[in-house]
């Protein structure tokens, strides 16, 4: 089944929303059992794999929020260009919550079969956050 550019876009709006509220049935109920997610340089990883990477991000921004700024369609293909927001009010990759506001960009690249997430590829300034939240 294929879908439009503008279905490919909510889907994509879907999904990070549901991410941001941590409806993580939600979020499931979206992704393949056969999806392939790369963050960052990190090699592929599946569902369980990168859904622990997303609810470490939630513990540690537990009001983060994916602003997107654009969503480009290309046939199955969403590309989102965001900037994540939120408040360090958990502990993150070590760091013990320091209450400061962090702004930092990034890009996905989520490919769908249907409604379902099958394939993504993220990047995100990963270095920008750790030096917010360093001081």
């Amino acid at each position: 089944m294929s879908f439009s550019a503008d279905e490919i876009r909510q889907l994509v709006t879907c999904f990070y929303g549901a991410v941001d509220r941590h409806d993580w049935e939600r979020v499931e109920s979206l992704v393949s059992p056969r999806l392939v997610a790369e963050v960052g340089s990190s090699g592929p990883m599946n569902w369980s794999a990168w859904q622990a990477h997303l609810e470490e991000f939630a513990r540690g921004f537990p009001d983060g929020r994916h602003v997107i700024e654009e969503i480009l369609v290309d046939g199955s293909h969403g590309i989102s260009r965001f900037r994540f927001t939120g408040t360090h009010d958990g502990e993150f990759r070590g760091i013990a919550p320091t209450g400061v506001t962090v702004s930092i960009s990034g890009i996905h690249i989520d490919r769908f079969q249907g409604d379902a997430l099958v394939g993504h590829h993220g990047q995100l300034d990963l270095h920008g956050l750790l030096t917010q939240i360093a001081g």
